[in-house]
């Protein structure tokens, strides 16, 4: 088996978790402390930093360590990939769909085009 990395695993791992959705949805308004992360999302630092550990392993988010504070931003790059590939597979499978409606004389419904 060929071994590669696109580093949509770890965005997929990391997606399929609430609280770690919660995450990237507060960090896409902009950075924040850990303190405010865990305080908006009413969950425990020990809780959050498991998250934000996933997080980073994913590349979705970077972290940087000022005194005693430290401060996470979300890296958008690793969800534009992510996003391409689902983007990509959903206009097959609408391409298939319509090409089997059409075989049983339906007509093609009319679809609208994703943003």
């Amino acid at each position: 088996m060929v071994k590669y990395s696109d580093g949509l695993d770890g965005v997929a791992t990391a997606l399929a978790n609430r609280g770690r959705r919660q995450v990237v949805s507060r960090l896409q308004r902009g950075a924040a402390t850990s303190s405010q992360l865990a305080a908006e999302l009413g969950i425990g630092l020990p809780a959050l930093h498991k998250h934000l550990t996933v997080l980073a392993g994913a590349e979705l988010i970077d972290s940087r360590k000022t005194g005693r504070v430290v401060t996470h931003r979300l890296r958008r790059e690793p969800l534009r990939r992510y996003d391409d590939w689902l983007a990509a597979r959903s206009g097959f499978w609408t391409e298939q769909l319509d090409a089997l409606a059409g075989a049983f004389g339906d007509p093609a419904p009319e679809r609208k085009q994703p943003k």
